[in-house]
């Protein structure tokens, strides 16, 4: 009985494995297309042939399914305010959707996935609530955890190219150029994501924003201390006068200073993180191993009045383990 049981987990997961693989080459293949047509008017044009191609159907079928399930959560504050949520981290995506779009192709997602795994039943003629239910909840938050992990990614580069930035604004600044031209190097100099981020300063400044309200926006869009603290100097450095040479120079030891014991509270607390990284995954791990070896073990926690209590406890002291881990690693780096 327990092969079975495993055989149709197995099953499961290999079907469920090879869903998120075919998602994932729809979405690069479609991402593909879209780049294609943003340079296919910069092209000559090889051939007279009007057909629409495979992709550009399943695309244009995918768009429709999105603005159809848009309609039906326009209506939803919840979804409205999630998706409100979702925007910051689709800064550096590298798509055009927006949050609600993100919403309903989670919706859509999770709604593929509970279809498979009923048709897998169907075979199986076994259904789990409690599968069904994990099943449903990781398909939904999958996207969530992509666009989260691009996004922390995407910033921790912004952090380590911005002092890059500060080097060529203050070299900029020695040999006499002036803001705007110093913005249009870095813009020029570096690649993305640091590049995007200095042209949406420039054209802050070309409206009429001032340097010391563009930098602002940069944290606010960021959220990094070192935009905090050049945003600051440059506020000070308008209000009371002075160089902006010195300035920069000031701001450039800063950063190095900064770097450096950032670098050295990063190799001193190396092995407490990996420990906290060990010890959040590791209940998980032992969890899927008793799962396989005996997959009734855990059921009285589930079944049981004092199992499902004891469960709600156990839930909670993990979250609180994480909370005061994650609190004491914060006060280790400041």
């Amino acid at each position: 009985m327990d092969k079975l049981v495993l055989m149709e987990l197995a099953r499961e997961l290999m079907v469920c494995s090879i869903f998120i693989i075919l998602v994932f080459l729809f979405v690069k293949i479609f991402y593909s297309s879209q780049s294609e047509k943003r340079i296919s008017s910069f092209a000559m044009e090889t051939s007279s042939n009007e057909e629409i191609s495979i992709i550009d159907l399943l695309s244009g079928f995918f768009k429709k399914i999105i603005r159809f399930i848009n309609k039906l959560l326009s209506k939803s504050k919840f979804v409205k305010r999630y998706g409100e949520r979702l925007e910051k981290y689709l800064l550096y995506a590298g798509t055009k959707f927006k949050g609600d779009d993100i919403v309903s192709i989670k919706f859509l997602i999770m709604f593929l996935m509970q279809i498979i795994y009923l048709f897998t039943c169907i075979f199986s003629t076994r259904f789990n609530l409690y599968s069904f239910l994990m099943l449903s909840i990781l398909s939904f938050m999958l996207l969530d955890i992509i666009v989260i992990i691009i996004y922390h990614n995407e910033k921790k580069l912004i952090e380590e190219q911005l002092l890059q930035a500060v080097v060529i604004m203050n070299s900029a600044f020695k040999s006499g150029k002036n803001i705007t031209e110093a913005i249009m190097i870095v813009k020029k100099e570096l690649p993305s994501p640091i590049k995007d981020e200095f042209e949406i300063i420039y054209k802050d400044i070309s409206y009429g924003l001032s340097l010391n309200d563009a930098f602002t926006r940069l944290y606010n869009r960021v959220k990094l201390e070192e935009t905090k603290y050049i945003a600051a100097s440059l506020s000070l450095l308008i209000k009371t006068g002075g160089n902006i040479v010195t300035v920069f120079n000031m701001i450039e030891r800063n950063f190095y200073d900064r770097l450096k014991i950032k670098n050295e509270l990063n190799a001193l607390t190396s092995t407490s993180k990996f420990l906290y990284r060990l010890l959040m995954v590791l209940p998980f791990i032992f969890v899927i191993i008793i799962m396989a070896l005996n997959p009734t073990y855990f059921a009285p926690l589930f079944t049981n009045t004092i199992g499902i209590i004891v469960l709600v406890i156990m839930l909670l002291l993990y979250i609180l383990y994480l909370l005061l881990i994650k609190r004491i690693m914060k006060v280790n780096e400041v």
